[in-house]
């Protein structure tokens, strides 16, 4: 009994994580979109992206990398919205 509780406890914990993108992301600064971006912290690493995701006109803000995508919130309509991008393609990554 106590081996089933245990069991669907952490099905229930391991759901959420599913929904969660996964991106291959460049490991320890390596070629994005073209050209050499160094070895950065994870704070100089999101700002990077977010200044990228900025200058095609995503109004991104308070960005991270997360399962090594980007995520970051994004201003639409006097909305935020937590969006996902591909840190190669910073093609949007839907979480459908």
């Amino acid at each position: 009994m106590r081996v089933l509780l245990l069991a669907a406890l952490l099905a229930g914990i391991a759901m959420p994580a599913l929904a969660v993108p996964f991106c291959p992301g460049p490991r320890g600064g390596g070629v994005v979109l073209g050209f050499e971006v160094g070895r950065m912290s994870e704070t100089e690493r999101a700002q990077f992206y977010e200044q990228r995701l900025r200058a095609r006109g995503i109004d991104a803000s308070d960005t991270r990398m997360w399962g090594g995508c980007i995520q970051t919130f994004v201003t639409e309509n006097g909305h935020f919205t937590m969006r996902f991008y591909d840190p190669w393609t910073l093609e949007e990554i839907p979480l459908d």
